[in-house]
């Protein structure tokens, strides 16, 4: 079923859990992270980014995702995650998601506001919340690559929030898209910081290969949403691997995607239950 992704997110603050927010790439993917989520009882954020959506197609975009999350026997929040083109977060908005993500982290400080105003007043009007990004989380986010631009600052994050009305802030506090290069170091005093000036749900986004228990700080500290994308893409090429080597003749795509869909749905539990979000709904 579908849910507010605020709602979810005043919930799991409330009661000291983070929702786990997954990324899929194609069917198996998806259909991963909605069993993981039923068999943990538990609320989930379904995220497709605007790369990911052009390469499905956004038209199977909305027909696969609007079916499966109404079809869902836990709360889904559909999501338009990391959204550059405005004109195609309209459409998201349009097409029934719940929320969506404008990233204009990498601009000005004004246009981001600009941009992000742009957003929450045309999303308001159809009763969907917006979350934006202040601080650049950089890395490589399927087909971008960026530097990471600095922490969030946190005046800078205070005024962004209270200008915009955001439903969720994304922050930078160490965390990076993609594969980590070295020892991940997140900024926990700027967290604390950030979630005692800022009522708003705040999101970690990047979160992939950062350790559990530093994971488990950030919500004890004041995170609401967590990000995961390549930890889910790794467990699916690692499985394809495994399932060749091991079944060279056979060429069956339901037999290889199902072991993929099984070995995604593990990883997703993993940080379903390690965000304290199994049995919430």
């Amino acid at each position: 079923m579908k849910t507010s992704l605020k709602m979810q997110l005043l919930k799991a603050k409330k009661e000291g859990y983070a929702l786990a927010a997954f990324n899929f790439d194609n069917l198996e993917m998806m259909k991963a992270i909605i069993e993981a989520a039923e068999e943990e009882n538990s609320p989930v954020v379904l995220m497709v980014t605007e790369s990911a959506a052009k390469y499905m197609g956004l038209d199977y975009v909305f027909a696969l995702t609007l079916t499966a999350v109404n079809n869902a026997k836990v709360p889904i929040v559909l999501h338009w995650d990391h959204g550059f083109d405005i004109s195609l977060i309209k459409k998201a908005i349009d097409h029934g998601f719940s929320s969506v993500m404008l990233d204009s982290s990498l601009k000005p400080f004004d246009e981001n506001i600009k941009e992000t105003l742009e957003v929450v007043n045309y999303a308001k009007n159809k009763g969907v919340e917006v979350e934006s990004e202040i601080g650049h989380v950089g890395g490589k986010e399927d087909d971008r690559n960026s530097k990471a631009n600095g922490y969030t600052n946190v005046n800078q994050a205070i005024e962004f929030n209270n200008l915009t009305k955001i439903d969720a802030l994304a922050i930078a506090i160490g965390t990076s898209h993609g594969l980590f290069k070295g020892e991940v170091k997140l900024q926990f005093d700027l967290l604390k910081e950030i979630a005692a000036k800022i009522k708003t749900p705040l999101v970690l986004h990047g979160s992939s290969q950062v350790p559990l228990k530093d994971l488990q700080q950030a919500i004890k500290l004041g995170i609401t949403k967590i990000n995961i994308g390549t930890d889910l893409k790794i467990a699916c090429s690692n499985a394809l691997r495994q399932w060749f080597n091991e079944n060279p003749n056979d060429f069956d795509a339901r037999k290889y995607g199902r072991f993929a869909i099984e070995a995604i749905k593990k990883e997703a539990i993993k940080k379903i239950r390690a965000f304290g979000s199994s049995n919430k709904v």
